[in-house]
């Protein structure tokens, strides 16, 4: 089982194929999931990947740079890496020796970040350099906590920026901020291979994108975060030697109803919500919204909890919404009432919305409105 694999080590030739094992359902024969929405859709815009990845990690001196190098040489030819990547058009990548860059300075925000690295890659001939005619190149630096906190780099992030050389040679290079909050070296990896993976995915901004969900506004999944990794955010986490890595959305999966994160292993079920009305409704101020959420599961599980948190980019807070549940506990087919409020000041044409997270996994569904 490759899932298997994953928790003890690269070591076992006899580990098999790239094959996600899913549930098997003859247990109940008779079981069927109660219908419900499909889970979104992932988008390939322009195509754009880096299918061959030149992965260069950067730190300052009074970093580790030993265990920076070590996760870069690891995660570009690991199976998870492959894995998760394949029907995204990634294969394994190749790694250069993570370079220091000397002291650290005061502190960091975005635009001293892009700035840094446009002047380390102009002038330190130790640094593979972008090209108009196109590369694979990702930089990726690692920054301690102190360095961003209170700035727009307070949480980790990639994006592209522009590099002109000696020739006046305009080039796009992208770049992924790993931010260490002090949590250890699982959390780093996590955090690290989470940017790693939405990076190599989409690398760039339109009209150069790659593959993320894009549904139109009156979509609740236009509140949240949609590439690839974002989807699987909470699910839980995988081991492959020393490293500690994220589950990843398949969108092959999921438009085929079945697990839509992966790495799975046998016997995973996912469980969730689907709700009705399924698009963005359109209530005035002062108002509220009453949703129909219908469990559903792959397989015949016990009732899992329901609980909501503010969607990624509702413009109101979870107070200011007070989501209010019929019940906290949901099953297949057993529907349950969530409420939503709209403020008596919130300006026309705001959206707000939660998701809602079934069982321990937290297994999200978007849900939203629009003010009148």
């Amino acid at each position: 089982m490759l899932s298997a694999c994953f928790v003890l080590g690269l070591g076992l030739g006899a580990c098999g194929d790239n094959v996600i094992e899913l549930p098997d359902a003859s247990m109940n024969p008779e079981f069927k999931p109660a219908p419900h929405s499909p889970m979104p859709h992932v988008i390939p815009h322009n195509y754009t990947v880096l299918s061959n990845l030149r992965l260069v990690t950067l730190a300052f001196d009074d970093y580790d740079t030993a265990m920076v190098d070590r996760f870069g040489n690891a995660i570009v030819g690991s199976r998870w890496y492959t894995m998760v990547g394949a029907e995204y058009g990634i294969r394994a990548g190749s790694h250069h020796p993570t370079l220091a860059l000397g002291p650290a300075p005061a502190a960091l925000d975005r635009a001293a970040i892009v700035q840094l690295l446009r002047q380390r890659i102009a002038d330190d001939s130790r640094l593979p350099k972008p090209t108009a005619d196109g590369h694979q190149l990702l930089y990726m630096l690692f920054v301690p906590s102190a360095l961003t906190r209170g700035t727009d780099a307070a949480t980790g992030y990639h994006m592209d920026a522009e590099f002109v050389d000696a020739e006046f040679d305009k080039a796009k290079f992208p770049f992924a901020v790993v931010v260490d909050h002090g949590n250890g070296v699982a959390a780093l990896t996590t955090a690290a291979a989470r940017l790693l993976i939405n990076s190599v995915t989409n690398p760039y901004s339109a009209p150069d994108d790659g593959y993320y969900a894009d549904p139109p506004k009156i979509d609740p999944w236009s509140l949240v975060r949609r590439e690839v990794a974002d989807l699987c955010d909470g699910q839980r986490v995988v081991t492959e030697g020393d490293l500690t890595l994220p589950q990843v959305y398949s969108d092959v999966a999921a438009q085929a109803g079945e697990l839509p994160c992966m790495p799975s292993m046998p016997g995973d079920v996912w469980s969730d919500v689907s709700a009705e009305p399924s698009s963005m409704h359109a209530v005035p101020r002062g108002g509220m919204v009453t949703y129909v959420l219908t469990g559903w599961s792959t397989e015949e599980v016990p009732p899992w909890e329901l609980r909501t948190r503010v969607a990624d980019f509702s413009q109101f807070t979870e107070e200011e919404m007070q989501p209010v549940l019929s019940d906290n506990l949901i099953s297949n087919n057993v529907t349950v009432k969530l409420t939503l409020h709209v403020p008596r000041t919130a300006p026309s044409g705001t959206s707000g919305g939660v998701y809602v997270l079934s069982g321990e996994s937290g297994h999200p569904w978007a849900v939203g409105f629009m003010v009148r």
